[in-house]
């Protein structure tokens, strides 16, 4: 009898560990699936990246304020629908002095849906009141502009037929005043840009723009193709003027009509308006193609590892704030996932995000799903809040941004996606064998490959989990979710066979 070799061929396998330590890196790259790391973060909203891991994120409740400036610890919100406010088109802070008791007061004033203007106070201790400030309807507003004429603090509202004059004590209108779109005051003048004419700058040392008139001031015009006059801004002890493609210095020379024009920047793309910013030491704008810091002589692109966010953004109608080394924009953007988040689920949205920039680190969270119209800083001695008002279902409401994970009420769904990755083994078939991770509350983990996609829940708990899975193929996506509006997801471990 004669034996013979068994020369079939079986298929190896060797098991491999992989750790996802993007979670403590919090960095979103920019490359494409092809040269990604397996590790890497293509997109995530709603999560914090923190410390090694993902946290609760960003959310909005009802704003509060304290009934009391020594203590500061009875705290409520305002009565917005007792006064018959159930929606709000603008809110601008106003801070003014009392010459008389040498003290400043802080309020918040709002602009109803029915054009009037009204306030409430920041130190509340009326109890959460509104005020109507005036019966004079700014209807089609155009501007507010803060302001301070023969020593008193005022806000002007434009519209088209004229200016509405608020100040801590009075109010006034005026017919017939242009509308300036942004004014500063620098050395003794004002230079302004005006709803009449957006490629003339117009300068005065009238101080007193309750008498201007459409042939007040000196007008200065700029013949080239850098766009339109979008905002000015008095920084580092010049005025910028910000445009729709660059920014211009003006120096003022001994003689009171003698000016310089520095443009120091050209942009390839539109500057949004609404975009610009004073940081600190820094001027934060946003453009087609990116975000931008100007130091008031350098133009530097910042979160470049976050671009996929923001470039080709939709932001005619954003909004931005700073505080506290932080800047903030809300704008429109499409996250291409095939997802209706939160206010995403209407076919009217203006806004669905708002994005909160970290100065100093360049790190981003990314809270979606909100409609935010306005959103400012609120500065008191006391506390300071991010405000907003916001379109579509929550318009009647003043929320203070916080990190609560949570819209409201409304718990926000939270996603975090890696990249498609061979996971390091090229055109070499994988199986998926085990998931481990810790989280304190309900997550699901899918994985999509190139031949299936299964998903694997996780309930929270103290203890690491174990799940045993299988999912085969060649190429891999990992997507955490949640919904959830608390939530502390780490350590994940993806355990897989390479299959040779």
């Amino acid at each position: 009898m004669i034996f013979y070799k068994n020369l079939k061929k079986h298929k190896q396998t060797t098991e491999k560990n992989i750790t996802f330590s993007v979670f403590g890196e919090g960095v979103i790259s920019n490359e494409d699936d092809l040269i990604s790391k397996p590790n890497e973060c293509k997109v995530f909203h709603n999560f914090t990246l923190n410390d090694g891991s993902l946290k609760t994120g960003l959310g909005f409740k009802d704003l509060e304020v304290p009934s009391n400036r020594t203590t500061v610890d009875d705290w409520h919100t305002f009565d917005l629908e007792d006064a018959g406010i159930t929606a709000i088109k603008d809110i601008t802070m106003f801070r003014y002095r009392d010459s008389t008791n040498d003290i400043y007061y802080y309020h918040l004033y709002l602009v109803s849906q029915e054009d009037q203007v009204w306030y409430c106070l920041l130190i509340d201790t009326t109890g959460g009141g509104v005020i109507n400030k005036s019966t004079t309807k700014v209807t089609d507003l155009i501007s507010v502009i803060k302001y301070r004429i023969e020593g008193s603090d005022c806000l002007m509202y434009y519209i088209p037929t004229g200016m509405l004059y608020l100040t801590g004590y009075g109010r006034a209108f005026y017919q017939d005043v242009p509308a300036f779109l942004s004014c500063v005051v620098h050395y003794g003048k004002v230079f302004g840009i005006t709803n009449t004419n957006r490629n003339e700058l117009v300068y005065t040392d009238n101080l007193d723009i309750r008498d201007w008139q459409d042939d007040s001031g000196i007008v200065i015009e700029f013949l080239d193709d850098r766009g339109m006059f979008e905002k000015l801004v008095s920084f580092n002890d010049y005025v910028y003027l910000f445009r729709e493609n660059g920014i211009t210095k003006i120096s003022e020379y001994s003689n009171i009509d003698e000016f310089s024009f520095d443009h120091l920047y050209t942009s390839s793309s539109k500057i949004y308006e609404k975009s610009v910013c004073v940081c600190g030491e820094e001027v934060f704008f946003a453009t087609r193609d990116g975000l931008y810091s100007f130091n008031g002589s350098r133009v530097q692109k910042i979160c470049e590892d976050y671009d996929n966010y923001f470039q080709k953004l939709d932001n005619k109608s954003c909004s931005s704030c700073c505080l506290d080394g932080k800047y903030y924009l809300a704008t429109k953007f499409d996250f291409d996932d095939g997802l209706s988040v939160g206010c995403e689920s209407s076919t009217s949205y203006t806004n669905n995000v708002l994005f909160e920039v970290d100065i100093n680190t360049q790190k981003v969270d990314v809270l979606r799903g909100v409609d935010i119209k306005k959103i400012i800083s609120v500065d008191t001695p006391f506390y300071s809040r991010v405000v907003a008002c916001f379109n579509g279902t929550y318009c009647g409401h003043l929320g203070e941004l916080v990190h609560n994970g949570k819209l409201f009420t409304e718990n926000l769904p939270k996603t975090w996606s890696s990249f498609t990755t061979d996971l390091g083994y090229k055109g070499k078939n994988k199986k998926i064998k085990e998931i481990i991770l810790n989280t304190s509350s309900s997550v699901d983990v899918e994985i999509i490959s190139d031949v299936e996609t299964k998903t694997y829940s996780f309930e929270g708990s103290e203890k690491e989990q174990r799940c045993s899975a299988s999912v085969n193929g060649k190429n891999f996506q990992f997507i955490f979710k949640t919904t959830e509006a608390e939530c502390h997801i780490s350590k994940p471990m993806i355990v897989f066979d390479v299959i040779s």
